[in-house]
């Protein structure tokens, strides 16, 4: 049997001071890594402080100083992006970069023109940059149709300042579409401002500004705005309210008219009414007029309805017109007139249509038209006719046998 091993006593001894001297070092080593990895955790800590403007809530505004920290100041150039208002500088820079198209300039203009509407002077100087100077006209209007949504009485004397005519113009279009956006009644009080400093200006400004209202929808500010000027303005200015908003909304706009009490007034908005309606729905205006009273302007306006309506169906024009002629009578006789010098109806036929024409000036001149065509195609047809018609007034008459002599002299020299 090996005997057991024996440590001596005072080998125990220093044994134990060296574990009391391991413990110790242990002891300290933990003790300085402890404080090491606190320090360590407590610059971290420092070092992780966010910036103020990442840590703002969206309740908070962006421009608040919170007491509680103090950041040490970075020079790093601001990236300005606000995705709610549809600009991005990082978006912009890589559009530009990209090939032109259409697609892309149609967004490249949309950013601009959002830009204009939070720092007009820097969505300028990037339109102006442009090299391309049709594309850059674009932006420029991109850019004072945004402006003009934030500070519209700046852009319109922007757009006063320019030294060219067209573009001056061309410019406060722009503004005024902007303008009514965001205030239609501010919109307003920035046109008679333009008006008041340009009176020679005026009517073009006002009718601009009535153009905008309309091509926004406000039809009955636009038409407010049209009975207020003065007698010529008002002439001009009641045809294109009127006929804007009877392009979209035909009853409405007619209504309107309807109800205005001056017999002036109310005789141009007729009128645009009709204008804008007739190329809308032609039919529908016919019918909408063959109710109204008889008398005043009823027959030149049927006339004018009846005129847009033989350009696009002149069978149907020409069916209604046998509906409804022993009701409406002589107010009928522009819209014969219309129907027989359309094209689409041939001579013999329209020569008949004319015959039916009330007033004999219109009759005469329904035929001249007709006859001045039909000596081209069929010489002998339109001749026997002209010999032999009793409708033909004397000047008439004058011009069309000038024609006819004239034919035949050269028809016997070939």
């Amino acid at each position: 049997m090996k005997p057991t091993s024996v440590v001596p006593r005072h080998a125990g001894i220093y044994m134990g001071h060296t574990k009391l001297l391991l413990l110790g070092c242990g002891i300290f080593l933990i003790a300085a890594g402890f404080a090491a990895g606190r320090l360590s955790v407590h610059r971290n800590e420092v070092a992780a402080v966010p910036d103020p403007s990442t840590t703002l809530s969206d309740s908070t505004p962006r421009g608040e100083v919170l007491e509680n920290i103090r950041p040490v100041p970075v020079a790093v150039a601001p990236v300005v992006t606000t995705p709610s208002m549809g600009w991005n500088e990082q978006s912009w820079q890589q559009l530009l970069a990209a090939p032109a198209t259409m697609a892309r300039n149609a967004d490249l203009a949309a950013m601009l023109e959002k830009l204009a509407a939070i720092d007009p002077q820097k969505a300028m100087a990037l339109a102006k940059a442009e090299g391309n100077l049709k594309f850059r006209d674009t932006l420029i209007q991109s850019a004072l149709h945004g402006w003009a949504r934030l500070a519209p009485m700046d852009a319109a004397n922007y757009a006063l300042a320019l030294p060219n005519a067209t573009d001056r113009d061309q410019a406060l279009k722009s503004v005024f579409a902007g303008a009514v956006i965001t205030d239609p009644d501010g919109a307003v009080r920035t046109a008679n401002a333009m008006m008041q400093q340009n009176p020679g200006e005026a009517t073009s400004y006002g009718n601009s500004m009535i153009d905008a209202l309309s091509d926004s929808g406000n039809f009955e500010a636009a038409a407010q705005m049209a009975a207020g000027g003065d007698t010529v303005q008002q002439s001009i200015w009641m045809a294109e309210a009127y006929s804007k908003w009877a392009l979209l909304q035909p009853q409405a706009a007619a209504q309107a008219a309807s109800d205005i009490a001056d017999p002036a007034a109310k005789n141009e908005a007729l009128h645009g009414v009709i204008g804008g309606w007739a190329e809308a729905d032609p039919a529908g205006l016919t019918g909408f007029l063959a109710q109204q009273p008889a008398g005043a302007d009823r027959g030149q306006m049927l006339g004018q309805s009846l005129e847009s309506w033989s350009r696009l169906d002149p069978v149907a024009t020409a069916q209604w017109i046998n509906a409804n002629a022993s009701q409406l009578g002589t107010d009928l006789d522009a819209g014969i007139k219309a129907i027989a010098t359309v094209n689409a109806v041939d001579p013999p036929t329209a020569v008949e249509w004319a015959g039916t024409i009330n007033n004999a000036n219109l009759r005469s001149q329904a035929l001249n038209d007709v006859l001045r065509n039909w000596v081209q195609t069929d010489f002998a047809a339109a001749k026997s006719f002209f010999d032999t018609t009793p409708d033909l007034l004397p000047a008439d008459r004058q011009q069309i046998s000038e024609i006819i002599a004239s034919m035949s002299a050269q028809t016997s020299t070939q």
